[in-house]
């Protein structure tokens, strides 16, 4: 089981450092990052105009706060409610000053939590919450869930209830967190992985509050048959970003997390690198493909250099954070579902 907790590691640090690479430079042009800063393949300051230019270099952003919430809202025995997660969601909120947190929370995320703490039902609040805010913090869902996808995508739905309780935003869950608990299992190979995350879109969008979607598992498709397609790196790339888009809408972010991952062929450092010079929604895009290939490649490819510094900056622990995620699928496991 060493191996297994190694990619426990290993899909956390890679989430981490898609966000942290990424929030400097998240939504500017692809043109507007080369221009400003060549390639980037490090950590990097956001430029004096940019909205995150009061944080760090280094810094994290919501992408690693609310996927920690989910982490902590689940109790050691491996349960998890949209209660949980929304007391989780709001220590957060509380504790983040109003500086940082104007220029880092969601527009869905924001309007939802509000509303729960003047009074609002967490089963309500997240009606209208349409955008990505759900898939990026799924994947510690996926990690505690390995081998049982009901149960992914049970607490998927409780996870994204209270800020993104709609179809597609389900959808965008449900997609990340299958492909993160397909990369986990023994043998698993990259086509099953990104079918595993259109299988996970197509089940997550039957629940939730409907809500006009562009099916996720569709673009999903596009987006893979673009680097298929593609002649070299660059042209896909490009398509990605000209085809699928770039947004913080699901079928655009989540989608092309899904083409980056296949791109980079697993490989974390390459899939952030190419999410973070992607532009738009660039944390959350690399923070993504990050996730899954983490998680099937391990922490043995992360940069750990790059991870320490991230961690210092933040005053994370992601092996402690890891090992108790890990101890919880143990525990659930030891309830009675097999891990495959």
């Amino acid at each position: 089981m060493a191996d297994l907790h190694d990619r426990f590691l290993g899909c956390l640090a890679g989430l981490v450092l898609g966000d942290a690479l990424g929030m400097p430079v998240e939504f500017l042009t692809p043109e507007q990052i080369l221009e400003n800063y060549g390639r980037i393949n490090g950590i990097v300051q956001a430029l004096d105009w940019h909205p995150h230019h009061c944080f760090k270099a280094g810094s994290v952003s919501d992408d690693t706060w609310q996927a920690l919430a989910v982490a902590h809202a689940y109790s050691d025995a491996g349960d998890l409610s949209a209660e949980s997660v929304s007391n989780e969601l709001i220590k957060w909120f509380d504790r983040t000053p109003r500086e940082e947190l104007e220029v880092l929370i969601g527009p869905s995320t924001r309007k939802a939590l509000e509303a729960i703490k003047n009074g609002s039902s967490v089963y309500e609040a997240g009606a209208q919450g349409t955008t990505n805010g759900a898939a990026m913090r799924v994947p510690p869902v996926g990690l505690v869930n390995m081998g049982n996808f009901e149960a992914i995508l049970a607490d998927v739905i409780q996870a994204s209830l209270p800020t993104h309780g709609t179809a597609i935003a389900i959808s965008g869950g449900a997609a990340v967190a299958f492909a993160v608990a397909q990369a986990l299992l023994p043998h698993a190979t990259l086509p099953e992985i990104l079918d595993a995350g259109k299988e996970g879109a197509v089940q997550g969008s039957a629940t939730g509050q409907w809500h006009w979607r562009t099916p996720l598992e569709g673009r999903i498709e596009l987006a893979l048959k673009i680097v298929d397609w593609a002649e070299n790196e660059k042209t896909a790339l490009s398509d990605l970003y000209r085809y699928v888009g770039v947004d913080m809408l699901v079928a655009e972010s989540v989608a092309t997390a899904f083409g980056l991952v296949k791109l980079a062929q697993g490989d974390p450092m390459k899939a952030i690198e190419y999410g973070v010079n992607l532009g738009g929604d660039a944390d959350t895009i690399a923070a993504i493909a990050g996730a899954i290939c983490g998680a099937w490649k391990g922490s043995s490819v992360i940069n750990h250099s790059l991870l320490s510094t991230i961690e210092i900056t933040n005053g994370l622990n992601l092996s402690w954070e890891a090992q108790r995620l890990f101890d919880i699928m143990r525990q659930k496991s030891a309830q009675g579902w097999i891990v495959k």
